[in-house]
């Protein structure tokens, strides 16, 4: 239930903001041979935002050690169906791939 209200209020949010800001870059101007208007300019911000994250996820990810994997082999149960749902999979992966 909280992911469904978490969706509803970005999804406002962004109702909100982006008419709001779509009203901001309503601006021409031109450096040298680069054109800045109400055409391109959402562009030039999608791609400034999109490199900052960049730079932010290069300098803050951190890749997990192996060390700590768990062993993800499936476990046989007492009736065996989680090893026949296993081996179907990938039977079934391997056909796909056929």
């Amino acid at each position: 239930m909280q992911a469904s209200a978490g969706f509803v209020s970005a999804s406002a949010l962004g109702m909100a903001c982006g008419p709001a800001l779509a009203g901001i870059l309503q601006i021409n101007f031109k450096i040298s041979k680069l054109t800045f208007n109400q055409n391109t300019l959402p562009g030039w911000v999608m791609a400034v935002a999109w490199l900052v994250y960049l730079v932010w996820l290069w300098i803050s990810f951190k890749e997990p050690s192996h060390a700590d994997e768990e062993d993800h082999a499936p476990h046989q149960s007492n009736d065996g169906t989680e090893l026949m749902l296993h081996q179907h999979a990938t039977y079934c992966l391997r056909l796909l791939s056929i």
